[in-house]
């Protein structure tokens, strides 16, 4: 797509959806990828906190969140793959926010870093879950 025909994201981007429709959606993706063996326990979620999504909200130029699907492939030796989910800021125009590329072994990083952020290293769940369990909305 050429960047004449971009659309801009607009800082509502999103619906809410229903608890209904969120256990549909949810009970699908899990009956699709039980079978998934080689991928050890089965990730249905992850969890991040508060204050790590809103260094990446509170980004000068960040109108949205981008949830990029991951995988980590096997480093340690036991076979398993590792699912993740990466988030980033994005801007009205729907450019990532990311920082400069550098070499955090030398410790290179640009001064930007300390704005532009990449999240990782949600929790998983089932091992964080409530395991189903929901908290009375607060009025």
């Amino acid at each position: 797509m050429s960047d004449s025909t971009k659309q801009p994201i607009p800082a509502d981007a999103g619906g809410f959806i229903s608890r209904e429709e969120m256990e549909t959606l949810c009970k699908n993706h899990d009956d699709e990828h039980a079978q998934q063996k080689s991928m050890g326990t089965h990730v249905k979620a992850m969890c991040f906190g508060k204050d790590k999504v809103m260094e990446l909200l509170n980004h000068p130029d960040c109108t949205a969140l981008r949830i990029y699907y991951g995988l980590k492939i096997d480093t340690d030796g036991d076979g398993i793959k590792e699912k993740k989910m990466v988030l980033v800021a994005v801007d009205s125009d729907g450019n990532d926010i990311l920082p400069p590329g550098g070499d955090p072994a030398t410790g290179s990083v640009a001064k930007s870093m300390t704005t532009a952020r990449i999240l990782d290293q949600g929790l998983p769940c089932p091992a964080y879950c409530s395991g189903g369990g929901t908290k009375p909305p607060t009025q």
